[in-house]
């Protein structure tokens, strides 16, 4: 096609830049493939991701094959850029999904640091997010992944995801397993933050067992976890819908900072009366809240 390597990715540079116009670029198509297998890995990872641009849906099980091999050559930096090409081929064939899908899979399972598995992390998440065909399958795969994670923010963004789309799909209680799995193998940020999503699987017919699960993470040794899982038990036990409503559908609105310091002259009082909430000045200016303090994540479907 082109003799020098600089030309080569000349070259590839004005096709790839050239994808506005599809139909004119895949008389290339042929020639971009024999590139794939270049000895430049920079050439043959911009061919494959001009490829994947450019292509048909009838190419594309042909083209993941011919890049399984190529993967395992080239660095995680080149690994991120493949993958980003991929994600276009998940919403430009929607329904390759399995096959694009199965290629995600392989990936998460090989070794690889924390800006390539979050990039595959994030085209998993949008492929659930955009394809329902493809949902409980990709939240298979993700529960998959957390289980042997060694990536706190790629874990725990996986529990907001099951916590959103769990309670749809059609066997919602299968994945309490996988959250319950981090609160007993997870470090302390994950066991804190998963306890909030355990509640989007509370449905009446689960309450009991989600009872059992909460009432054992009150012995947890971390105190932020135990601490959580203590208000949730306290609240859902009721099964006052009217009271899951006020405390945890809706975020507390009030000032942070004067519910902390009415808390510690509280704790400095000699006095038997309950501490009165409603004293503590309602907060009107957006806070954002610290990561570990999400309280609008929780409980929202009850049927």
């Amino acid at each position: 096609m082109i003799s020098t390597s600089n030309e080569q990715f000349s070259q590839l540079q004005k096709v790839t830049v050239a994808i506005q116009y599809p139909a004119a670029v895949t008389a290339c198509n042929v020639d971009l493939e024999t590139l794939i297998t270049d000895s430049n890995r920079s050439i043959a990872t911009l061919a494959i991701t001009t490829l994947f641009k450019t292509g048909n849906e009838a190419g594309v099980d042909r083209l993941m094959k011919q890049i399984s091999s190529f993967l395992s050559e080239i660095s995680d930096q080149f690994k991120t850029v493949v993958v980003d090409a991929i994600k276009s081929l998940c919403q430009k064939f929607p329904h390759k999904h399995t096959v694009l899908m199965a290629f995600f899979v392989n990936m998460l399972r090989e070794e690889g640091g924390y800006e390539y598995k979050k990039a595959i992390v994030n085209t998993i998440i949008s492929i659930v997010e955009e394809n329902p065909e493809a949902k409980e399958a990709g939240l298979a795969h993700l529960c998959e992944f957390i289980e042997d994670c060694e990536h706190t923010s790629l874990a725990t963004r996986i529990l907001h995801l099951l916590g959103r789309e769990g309670p749809r799909t059609t066997t919602p209680a299968k994945y309490i397993r996988y959250i319950y799995n981090r609160v007993i193998l997870g470090n302390a940020p994950v066991r804190a933050d998963k306890i909030l999503f355990q509640f989007t699987f509370v449905f009446i017919k689960l309450l009991p067992n989600i009872l059992v699960f909460l009432h054992r993470t009150t012995l947890d040794q971390d105190d932020e976890v135990r601490d959580r899982a203590t208000f949730y038990y306290q609240l859902l036990k009721h099964s006052d819908k009217a009271l899951n409503s006020a405390y945890i559908l809706n975020s507390m609105n009030v000032s942070l900072s004067a519910l902390e310091r009415l808390l510690h002259r509280y704790t400095m009082e000699a006095t038997t009366k309950p501490f009165d909430v409603r004293c503590v000045p309602i907060e009107t200016v957006h806070v954002e809240q610290p990561k570990a303090s999400m309280l609008n994540f929780i409980v929202f479907v009850f049927v």
